[in-house]
């Protein structure tokens, strides 16, 4: 009896066929599949609007209040650290706390209990890697940058440097100084890395810029009031020009 060999590199579309008849679907495949494609969103893969999600319902879960949950965006923008956060908040004399005992002891907890630092640690013990918070939310961090920091500090040099400044909808000029702030940070100010499973040196990701560059967010806009909204840029197709993001840092003086 003859055995004939498939050939499913075949280029004319015979391969094609030839797999197809050697592969198969059922209806209880296609009910799966279709049955879970919110899953086949986030599957193998994250972005920021996912990870922002991920945040959201752990923030949720633990019954935070709104009050607590800026609080915990606060903490990160300020430090992007895990151990170092919790160790400062312990610190921190009760006269200079913020909000209540109660809010200040649910943040903390938050960042203990729910938090990890590295997101190679997060994909084994499933908690949210404080590493990623701000990038989650940059126009947030951004606005936490400048509401944290002096007047003579709060400027193109220092805000360039944020990993979050690429993320921002920004023109072409703009975006190339956010680039060089990017590699700065990655191969200047990040000598390395306690990560125990890091196995890359330090140093710029082209990819991951890219991802961070795609993201175009929006800065956000303060009232005295504390109502905060979305600032769009005056060229909605553009982004922000270089003008309007120094007269936004501007608009935090004192």
């Amino acid at each position: 009896m003859m055995v004939t060999t498939k050939n499913y590199s075949e280029t004319t579309g015979s391969g094609v066929t030839a797999a197809l008849g050697t592969v198969t679907i059922n209806k209880s495949m296609i009910d799966y599949f279709k049955g879970r494609q919110e899953i086949w969103k986030s599957f193998g893969k994250m972005n920021s609007h996912l990870y922002r999600g991920q945040l959201f319902k752990k923030m949720e879960d633990l019954k935070l209040s709104a009050e607590a949950m800026m609080l915990v965006y606060a903490m990160a923008s300020v430090i992007k650290s895990q151990p170092r956060i919790i160790q400062a908040m312990m610190d921190m004399p009760e006269n200079e706390r913020f909000a209540s005992p109660g809010v200040w002891f649910a943040v903390r907890n938050f960042y203990e209990t729910e938090c990890t630092q590295y997101v190679s640690a997060a994909k084994k013990n499933k908690k949210f890697p404080v590493v990623n918070i701000p990038t989650t939310m940059p126009g947030l961090d951004i606005l936490w940058f400048c509401l944290c920091t002096e007047n003579q500090e709060r400027i193109m040099d220092k805000l360039k440097i944020r990993p979050t400044f690429s993320q921002i909808f920004l023109q072409t000029d703009v975006q190339t100084m956010a680039k060089e702030g990017y590699e700065e940070f990655w191969t200047k100010i990040v000598k390395g890395s306690r990560n125990p499973d890091k196995v890359d040196a330090p140093g710029m990701r082209q990819e991951f810029y890219e991802n961070s560059a795609g993201d175009q967010y929006l800065l956000i806009d303060l009232d005295e009031d504390g109502t905060m909204k979305e600032k769009v840029p005056l060229n909605q197709q553009r982004g922000y020009s270089l003008a309007e993001v120094e007269a936004y840092l501007r608009s935090f003086d004192s």
